[in-house]
């Protein structure tokens, strides 16, 4: 039988600190050489963007876009594919396929939003936790939407935060997220003025937007050891952190084969012949699977750069899976009902 999780049904399965542990599992069997990853693969659906649904970050003569990508961990007994459309009437439509890789059955079919949302949370906190410097207590929050609210309890999860200092485009939304996440988190959540006034005295940078360009310059980061997490962009064209920065960091992605080809921070400096490809020291497996240092005793600045990939959707379905079977949560459905191949 199949079970169909909701996104409403998902919500409560697993706290955000599971949510960590399930993807350091899947990026660890994926750093090991047993897991695999099909990178995520864009299929441009064509007309005149000004009539997407989805945002910026279009090629030109497109207005939207259907997605895949896929993963493969059977030490955590999962496979699967999370397809999704974007730019369309509906907003972004997404759902996870997810397969047992001991008997070959389609287990679930899961709604994504919400367990993305976490997930995403999840991928950063673990990187922040092998990269961030020791002692990390100041954050600078590029972003005020949903993903930056995730992002600032992952954060505080992996290192222990005292300040965050957040910039975003709209003032009156700044004020309104810093009031919220102040009270919510029990620190000091501060908007600032400019990205400036953001990185001032900053441990760990975060930028989670959808800004098709730089969100701040390598000019105004700390000279001091800092980590940066680069996650609101996945497509050659588009970056939120400039070419100084990436060339003065020890770079990290979450898988190598995606992030080279489709980060706009690698492939844009690539195509200027600032970088090449071995610029990235390795990639969230590496690091899980103890097989790459993170943050070196001589590392000044680490970057790590993330889209999302079939690993962590994977770990983090196979996960909630197993709870909502547990639980009792979903329902069932039957497919492979007998039949003859008969015309």
């Amino acid at each position: 039988m199949v079970l169909l999780l909701h996104n409403h049904e998902i919500r409560g399965l697993m706290n955000l600190g599971e949510y960590i542990d399930a993807v350091e599992d899947g990026y660890r069997e994926y750093g090991s050489g047993a897991g695999a990853a099909c990178p995520r693969q864009n299929l441009w659906i064509k007309g005149d963007s000004r009539h997407s649904y989805g945002g910026g970050h279009l090629p030109a003569g497109s207005k939207a876009s259907f997605k895949f990508k896929a993963g493969l961990l059977p030490g955590l007994g999962g496979a699967g594919v999370n397809a999704y459309t974007a730019g369309l009437p509906s907003g972004l439509e997404t759902f996870m396929f997810l397969f047992d890789t001991d008997s070959g059955a389609l287990a679930a079919i899961l709604e994504v939003m919400y367990l993305s949302w976490l997930k995403t949370t999840a991928v950063s906190a673990l990187a922040t936790r092998h990269l961030a410097p020791p002692a990390s207590r100041v954050l600078a929050l590029f972003g005020a939407g949903r993903h930056a609210r995730s992002q600032l309890y992952g954060v505080t999860q992996a290192a222990k935060i005292q300040r965050a200092q957040v910039y975003s485009r709209d003032e009156m939304n700044r004020r309104a997220f810093c009031d919220r996440m102040s009270a919510e988190l029990e620190i000091d959540v501060i908007p600032a003025s400019s990205p400036a006034d953001a990185l001032r005295d900053a441990d760990i940078v975060t930028a989670i937007t959808t800004s098709p360009a730089p969100v701040f310059s390598a000019a105004d980061l700390p000279d001091k050891p800092l980590h940066i997490n680069g996650l609101g962009a996945h497509y050659p064209w588009a970056r939120e952190i400039d070419s100084q920065t990436v060339l003065n960091s020890r770079v990290f992605v979450d898988v190598k084969q995606q992030g080279v080809s489709e980060n706009g921070e690698l492939v844009i400096p690539m195509r200027e012949g600032l970088i090449d490809k071995d610029h990235v020291v390795g990639d969230l497996g590496d690091l899980a699977a103890g097989k790459v240092a993170g943050r070196q005793a001589d590392t000044r600045w680490t970057l790590f750069l993330s889209g999302g990939t079939g690993i962590d959707d994977i770990a983090v379905a196979r996960r909630l899976y197993l709870r909502a079977r547990q639980r009792g949560v979903g329902t069932e459905f039957h497919f492979n009902q007998p039949y003859e191949f008969e015309l």
